[in-house]
């Protein structure tokens, strides 16, 4: 990045702060207003994954990311975009497809956390405490995906509460890679 121009620098982390304390706000309104939420909450993922997607292309554009071979930014932009457009779209019947993708999106995660963790362990990179802390948390990930697909009218409630979570963590991680 030291290539880029100072002022280019500084919009960039505008932008990412910008994005994160939406995120970050949009993390404590779930932890705090679950019902209200869980009834708007079709056009506050498609919202999400739309932002997700407009962030993971930007970075990958920015970066030049798309010349590396294993990048996977674009990939998970075009898939946010989809999901964010098969949302909106099923906005009044959304539960299944809202928990389904919820599902599916934390195993998907949780394998890529799975993966990483086993090669950092194998080869010996990092503390071994954080790979297992790491395995851990992708194992609760992969609980709550399942019970997300085999039932998400009745886990639905509950994994507003998580996504309150997840997203105010989201939002400090991004804030902590850009000050």
């Amino acid at each position: 990045m030291k290539h880029v121009p100072l002022h280019h620098r500084k919009h960039r982390l505008r932008i990412r702060l910008f994005v994160a304390a939406v995120v970050f706000l949009l993390g404590i309104l779930c932890l705090l207003l679950s019902e209200t939420i869980l009834f708007s909450l079709p056009y506050i993922l498609s919202g999400l994954l739309f932002l997700l997607s407009v962030d993971n292309l930007y970075e990958a554009l920015k970066n030049r990311r798309f010349d590396e071979q294993d990048t996977d930014e674009i990939a998970n932009a075009i898939i946010y975009l989809a999901l964010s457009i098969v949302v909106q779209l099923r906005a009044e019947d959304s539960e299944i497809i809202i928990g389904a993708i919820w599902g599916i999106l934390g195993l998907f995660l949780a394998s890529r956390n799975i993966s990483h963790a086993l090669y950092s362990l194998i080869n010996k990179k990092g503390r071994v405490p954080g790979h297992i802390l790491h395995l851990l948390h992708a194992g609760l990930s992969i609980a709550i995906s399942l019970a997300l697909l085999l039932d998400p009218e009745e886990h639905l409630h509950f994994h507003v509460y998580i996504l309150g979570l997840e997203l105010v963590d989201y939002a400090v991680r991004i804030a902590f890679n850009e000050v």
